[in-house]
């Protein structure tokens, strides 16, 4: 086991020859193994972690990167004088899957802008936002303001504006209080509850007032005193809440869960990603109710 890496995982130095080191040897077999039957290069990383399988005598630690190398390394098929530990055929069935893999996530990131496109609003004025591709920029995809006078342009890779987003519906799911609309302080009687109000107190001063008026008044008082309130939003609210019970934190994009929950998204101008509820609250990515 080396300190650090020279040469790749796998192997190890003999009197001046690299030869095979054949306890990380098993364990190149059973990286490829599991990521040909499907496990992603997280998963296989998680677990080497969890079961503290050594990397170097300094750490025990894997990650996305180092399995990354290994699956596309060659040297493990037996070239540049390095003694094969995989047959030819299983490197190409790796090689094969993470490509098919690399192309889903691509597939998939594009059907996901498409559907957000129309769902993107400017956080400084709430106007649509358009998005653009630039290949000569080193962050190609940006989102501007259809707002002339507003200006706001973002720079966001689609990835890291869908995994926000993923990671704030997670924090939805886990803690469905973010759905409550913020509690205001109670205002005064408006104009036309005042009017009214105004309207039951002349019919009062009349010799004979008329029941039939003044109740009638009253149903509007109440009525119009309802729309003031957010006593609808709160309804509202406890429905999502026990709909969103049924629901899982998701590692992808979920589009169902998104069209539940969510009206739009806003983008800041410093590429703060804010996500409008139904319920009419908003929540960014800075929020730390949990942590996702």
């Amino acid at each position: 086991m080396k300190k650090t890496r020279f040469i790749p995982y796998g192997y190890t130095i003999q009197n001046g020859r690299t030869i095979i080191e054949h306890i990380e040897a098993d364990v190149i077999r059973q990286i490829f193994k599991d990521y040909i039957n499907g496990a992603s290069l997280k998963e296989i990383a998680e677990d080497l972690t969890e079961r503290c399988v050594p990397y170097t005598e300094k750490t025990s630690v894997w990650d996305k990167a180092r399995i990354a190398r290994i699956i596309d390394n060659a040297k493990y098929t037996g070239i540049d004088d390095y003694d094969p530990i995989i047959d030819e055929k299983i490197y190409e069935e790796a090689v094969n899957a993470k490509i098919s893999r690399q192309r889903g996530i691509v597939e998939r990131e594009y059907e996901t802008i498409i559907f957000l496109k129309n769902r993107v609003k400017c956080a400084t004025c709430g106007s649509p936002m358009i998005r653009h591709i630039n290949s000569k920029n080193r962050i190609k995809e940006s989102w501007t303001c259809t707002n002339e006078e507003c200006g706001c342009r973002v720079r966001i890779r689609d990835a890291d504006l869908i995994q926000k987003i993923t990671i704030i519906m997670n924090r939805i799911i886990s803690n469905t209080e973010l759905m409550l609309p913020n509690q205001k302080v109670k205002p005064h009687d408006s104009h036309a509850v005042e009017c009214y109000q105004t309207d039951i107190l002349n019919e009062l001063s009349k010799v004979q007032p008329s029941e039939e008026y003044v109740t009638a008044r009253i149903r509007d008082i109440a009525t119009q005193l309802y729309k003031e309130t957010q006593a609808k939003k709160i309804i509202v609210a406890q429905l999502a809440r026990k709909s969103i019970k049924l629901m899982e934190p998701q590692t992808t994009f979920n589009y169902e869960y998104f069209s539940d929950l969510i009206a739009y998204v806003n983008l800041d101008c410093l590429g703060k990603v804010i996500l409008h509820t139904k319920t009419e609250t908003d929540i960014d990515e800075g929020e730390q109710d949990l942590d996702c």
